[in-house]
C-alpha cells in the first residue's frame, strides 16, 4: 500500500467516505529522469518491432516503458507508470480488521 492512501484513511471510521489527494512524493514519487536508460539497438534483439509507449520486461522480470527510438538506440523508462502523478481516491470504509 503507498504511504499517501495509508494516512488518508487514518481516524475513518466505517461506512464514512471521502475523497483523498495523495501528492507524488507520498505515492510512487516523482519522476528520475537518471531512470531512462539508453541501450544501443545491436544489443537488443527484435528491436525493429519496439514502439514507443510499449512496456517490455527484462530477463530479470523488471518492467520498463520505451520512452523514445533513435537512430541507433532504445531509451527505456524505468520509473512506474504513476511517478510523478497526483493520485485521488474516493474511499469508503467498508469493516475495520485489526
Amino acid at each position: 500500500m503507498i504511504a499517501g492512501f495509508d494516512k488518508g484513511v487514518e481516524g475513518m471510521k466505517v461506512g464514512e467516505t471521502k475523497t483523498v489527494e495523495i501528492a507524488a512524493k507520498d505515492a510512487y514519487g516523482e519522476r528520475d529522469e537518471k531512470k531512462l536508460i539508453t541501450m544501443p539497438k545491436s544489443q537488443i534483439p527484435d528491436a525493429d518491432k519496439y514502439q514507443v509507449g510499449m512496456q517490455v520486461m527484462s530477463s530479470y522480470g523488471q518492467t520498463f516503458k520505451v520512452y523514445k527510438i533513435e537512430k541507433n538506440d532504445i531509451v527505456f523508462d524505468a520509473n512506474h507508470e504513476l511517478a510523478g502523478k497526483t493520485l485521488i481516491f474516493d474511499i469508503t470504509v467498508k469493516s475495520v480488521q485489526k
